[in-house]
């Protein structure tokens, strides 16, 4: 056997708890319209996805609403939080634990102005991360 060979056999048998590496993530948008997504430590597992929006507007009127919601934009699954208002300072999280290899991540804060539909609404996504 060749050292390259050698080599591919050692990383073929290397266990699946070994730290992945991560591209892209960070944040988008000004602090008042905030979305993140990032990778953070689980203790040496690989790190979780931790999702993140954040917003300060307090002129946005009381009829509108904002929400965190994370996407897994590989296999098409998302969550959502709840509405909240958008006049009152928010943060929310969403931590992701195992996330898989391969995978391509994003955050985003949805804002509805008129607190009931996608009418008018502003999207501000994250950039993704891939795992």
């Amino acid at each position: 056997m060749t050292a390259l060979s050698l080599a591919g056999v050692a990383l073929a048998g290397t266990p699946a708890t070994a730290a992945a590496a991560a591209t892209g993530g960070g944040c988008t948008g000004p602090a008042t319209k905030q979305a993140c997504v990032s990778l953070v430590d689980d203790g040496g597992h690989g790190g979780d996805i931790l999702f993140e929006a954040r917003s300060d507007w307090p002129g946005a009127g009381g009829d509108c609403r904002m929400r965190l919601v994370a996407f897994d934009d590989t296999t098409g699954w998302q969550w959502e939080r709840e509405l909240r208002r958008c006049d009152r300072p928010l943060e929310q999280v969403y931590k992701l634990p195992n996330p898989t290899p391969g995978h391509v991540y994003r955050a985003e804060l949805q804002i509805l102005p008129n607190g009931k539909n996608y009418a008018f609404a502003e999207f501000v996504k994250s950039p993704v991360l891939t795992y």
